[in-house]
């Protein structure tokens, strides 16, 4: 029996090169081999496996977080930017419902990939991490969670109503050789990671996370940056898998459909603008009128289809300090897989 030997990160592996050299092939985001989720080796696809190891050693738990100072804050907070706070906690608390998360779910378990799933199963623990925040916060501030919800009711239907619109709703047991098929599993992910939790109300975490520059409620903001970091992780798992998708599946990308990708997101914008102009009255008060926060959502936009390969890099960034939290990754344009043949494992899959 030939064997090769694998490296993952300092764990060194013997495995039999014909069952590697299969089990390779057969690894493909949809319509591969499926199998158990453990079993990775030989890895296909390296980001996805350093993006785990990046979310896991990421952990943080929000009551790490000391809130007291920030209570004592609030009441001489104005009340334009308590509205922000409160309808930030509203969206954190609707968030899945409003951008169609329950779809996550079904992308899992289409994919095929193993070490892709492993991801996945992090993207949970992130969002059980999400309600922690609202117990913390919303206890912390005495924040009527009823309330901030209410308060955000109108802006959540609206974004509702895109994703109602546009969502296709998945069945696990669908052929996915069928080219309808895979270009909804790809408009899928393109419309949750990259307009929706990758777009939605960054207004209003700007507002925020400027409220915390200036020194007001900064425990609050410190949380808010942190959910921001996950959140980024996710979009760029989700971007890289439609990438890799699209790679393996040439005739998803035409130009048709390019063009309705960038419509989608041409939509989330407006929606965006809209709640600024709606909502966000208060901002200025922080130094961010509507002409700034239009911009910088222009600015996001134009970098989330650059990053997909659906437009030009983006201009200067009207908030650059922003841009450390919502692209900590740095995606400017349209990368792919750095996996080679799999008889190269030792230079290019550990």
């Amino acid at each position: 029996m030939s064997t090769t030997t694998v490296q993952l990160g300092d764990r060194t592996f013997e495995i039999d090169e014909a069952k590697a050299q299969e089990a390779y092939a057969a690894k493909k985001v949809i319509n591969g081999r499926d199998t158990m989720f453990f079993n990775i080796l030989p890895l296909k696809y390296q980001w996805a496996y350093e993006l785990y190891k990046e979310m896991k050693n990421n952990h943080w738990e929000p009551e790490d977080v000391a809130l007291r100072g920030d209570a004592a804050q609030w009441g001489s907070i104005s009340e334009g930017l308590q509205q922000a706070v409160q309808m930030l906690m509203g969206y954190q608390a609707t968030s899945g419902e409003i951008t169609g998360a329950e779809e996550i779910y079904a992308i899992r378990d289409i994919v095929t990939a193993p070490e892709l799933k492993l991801v996945f199963g992090r993207y949970v623990h992130e969002q059980n991490t999400q309600q922690d925040v609202l117990v913390h916060v919303l206890s912390s501030l005495q924040l009527n969670p009823t309330a901030c919800t209410a308060q955000f009711a109108e802006a959540a239907g609206k974004v509702k109503a895109l994703t109602d619109k546009h969502l296709v709703e998945l069945d696990r047991e669908a052929d996915m050789t069928e080219l309808a098929n895979k270009q909804a599993f790809a408009k899928n992910t393109f419309l949750f990671s990259q307009c929706m939790e990758g777009l939605q109300f960054y207004s209003l975490y700007a507002v925020v996370l400027e409220m915390g520059r200036t020194g007001k409620l900064t425990g609050t903001a410190e949380i808010l940056s942190n959910l921001l970091r996950d959140a980024a992780f996710r979009c760029e798992l989700f971007r890289k898998l439609l990438i890799e998708l699209c790679q393996e599946n040439q005739d998803i990308r035409t130009d048709a459909f390019d063009a309705e990708l960038v419509a989608l997101m041409d939509e989330a914008v407006a929606l965006e603008k809209s709640f600024i102009a709606d909502h966000l009255t208060g901002a200025s008060s922080v130094g961010l009128d509507n002409d700034i926060l239009n911009g910088y959502i222009d600015h996001i936009a134009a970098r989330r289809l650059a990053a997909c390969g659906l437009g030009p890099a983006s201009d200067q960034s009207p908030l650059p300090w922003l841009d450390a939290m919502f692209f900590p990754h740095e995606a400017q344009g349209a990368h792919t897989s750095q996996a080679s043949s799999v008889t190269d494992f030792e230079d290019d899959d550990l």
